[in-house]
Order: structure tokens, then C-alpha cells, then sequence
């Protein structure tokens, strides 16, 4: 991807030198200053201000990555995908692997008020909002664009994508990112006898988004309701809101469910099963089911 034509960029006291993508016109430049993460756009060449006042000593200045703007023209003649560091490899401060299977991985993320990250990518997924706060999200060729608060326990899903978020928000941001893997597929391994939760008891499990290889399924309880004895696949569950909960087993015994605060991810094999919701307030949680399969690993 480097081809022929070479260039250099500069900033303030280290230097960073490459080689450009053919036809590029800047760079992204990922600095730490004095332990905070800097996002700077650089043309090919040129130097980059980074002004004294945002780093006591300039010596505590390095480089993080150095990246040509996300699709630059290739010696070719063709448009290149410039591949833009994974989150977790990039900003583990905010990133961290929870779970991980050869279908997905569930990362969660927590931003304090005013934070950033530096310049990432994700593959396709679906986020779990637990502490939702208004931020904004700067694209590979400097767009800016406000957030605003999905709400606590809210899904949305998207394609493959390369940012750099801020929480402007006055408080902690939090969420699970549910990650696809390319070419992940459906198991077919054996399942208890009980009919899917969706197809037993539509009135407590909805499917929020389905793929090949995961399907995330919205679960709610009002105060004292049960179900009918159903499966599920090996799942993670995310708790939204927690009540005590008994599960009925296939065999006739009763026992208590795992509970759990705001956020709690628990992971399971497959089972069968009929909950009771034995609180006051309602249940809701997101399963993430791993399609076909008897157990989480994988």
C-alpha cells in the first residue's frame, strides 16, 4: 500500500517519518501529551502545531500511530482501505474484551466526562447502552458529528466503522459493544426439546437484531409474571434491570437466577427453563445468543 511516493512529516520536538500512501493529502497523527490522548490532522510534509500550553514538557509528547486519511487513492489508481488500528489494541484505557468466542467478542466501554479516544475502527456490531451521555464522533477525514443519548438499555447496530469519540456528556459513559466476526456461522449442535424462548413466550423475548452466528434478544418480566418451559443457545445475558428471579428446570427443581447490578454480563450454556419474575419492578436484560450453540466457548 506504500508504493513509490515518499514523504515525511513533522511535530513540534519528535519526528515521524514514512512512507505515504500515493495520492494521500494528510495524515492523522494519535499523540500522547502528558498522558492525554491528541488527535491531529497533518498534511504530507508539513509540521504539526501542538500548541506548548496542552503539554507541561514537550518531551512527554511521542507518537501513537501515524495514519494517511481512511480511503486514500492507491498507486494504482484505486481507492485503498487504510486499515485504522483496532479499539482495544488502540485505547485499552476505554476498550476491554469481556468475552470473546470464534462468533464475537463483547468489549466494554467507559469514557469519564470530557474524555477521548484516538483514531480506531470496529468491525460490524450492536451497542448496549448502559450510562448513555451526548458526545461526538470525528470521522478519518475530520467530519464531526454530535451524539445525543439513546437511553439506558438501548441497541443500535451498525456497519464496520472508524472514529474517534469524545463524551461530552458531565458524567461516566458506559456500554457493550457486541462485535461480529467475518464468516462466523450457526452451530448444529444438539438443543434441549423445549421450543426457542421467542417461538414459546413472544409477550417476554423479542429479537432486537439477528445474523448468521448471534441473534440479541430483549427480555422483560413485569412484576410476578412467568413463562412456559423454553431453550435458549449458550448465551451472555446483559442485566439492564435486575429482580429476583427462579428458574423452573427441566426436571422439576427450582433454583435462584445469577442477579446482578446495571451492566452485569453473565454467559451460560445452553438450557431449558421457566422464569418467574419475583420482584416488584419489571426485568429487563439482552441476551446475546450464539446460534446452535451448546456451549459459550467456541
Amino acid at each position: 500500500m506504500t508504493g513509490e511516493c515518499e514523504a515525511q512529516g513533522e511535530y513540534s520536538a519528535p519526528r515521524v517519518v514514512g512512507s505515504r500512501p500515493c495520492g494521500a493529502t494528510y495524515m492523522h497523527l494519535q499523540l500522547k501529551l502528558g498522558g492525554a490522548a491528541v488527535s491531529r490532522k497533518v498534511p504530507w510534509g508539513r509540521k504539526a502545531a501542538v500548541p506548548f500550553q496542552e503539554a507541561e514538557d514537550m518531551r512527554s509528547v511521542k507518537v501513537v500511530s501515524a495514519s494517511a486519511v481512511a480511503l486514500v487513492l492507491g498507486c494504482s489508481g484505486t481507492e485503498t482501505q487504510v486499515e485504522y488500528p483496532d479499539a482495544v489494541t488502540a485505547d485499552p484505557d476505554h476498550y476491554a474484551v469481556e468475552f470473546e468466542n470464534d462468533a464475537l467478542r463483547l468489549v466494554r466501554i467507559t469514557y469519564g466526562p470530557g474524555e477521548s479516544s484516538v483514531m480506531h475502527r470496529h468491525p460490524a456490531n450492536c451497542a448496549i447502552f448502559l450510562h448513555d451521555q451526548p458526545g461526538t464522533m470525528e470521522s478519518p477525514d475530520g467530519t464531526v458529528t454530535t451524539t445525543t443519548a439513546a437511553g439506558v438499555g438501548a441497541v443500535n447496530c451498525t456497519e464496520g466503522e472508524v472514529h474517534l469519540p469524545t463524551n461530552t456528556g458531565d458524567a461516566q459513559l458506559e456500554l457493550i459493544l457486541v462485535e461480529f466476526k467475518d464468516g462466523a456461522m450457526a452451530a448444529s449442535d444438539e438443543m434441549p426439546e423445549a421450543p426457542h424462548a421467542v417461538t414459546a413466550d413472544p409477550d417476554h423475548y423479542s429479537v432486537e437484531f439477528e445474523n448468521e452466528a448471534a441473534r440479541l434478544v430483549r427480555v422483560r418480566y413485569g412484576p410476578g409474571e412467568t413463562s412456559v418451559m423454553h431453550h435458549h443457545p449458550a448465551y451472555c445475558a446483559v442485566t439492564i434491570e435486575d429482580q429476583p428471579v427462579t428458574f423452573e428446570l427441566a426436571d422439576g427443581s427450582v433454583e435462584d437466577g445469577p442477579g446482578g447490578e446495571l451492566g452485569t454480563l453473565t454467559c451460560v450454556d445452553a438450557q431449558m427453563h421457566s422464569p418467574t419474575n419475583n420482584g416488584e419492578g419489571e426485568l429487563d436484560a439482552v441476551l446475546i445468543e450464539f446460534k446452535g450453540r451448546a456451549r459459550q466457548a467456541g
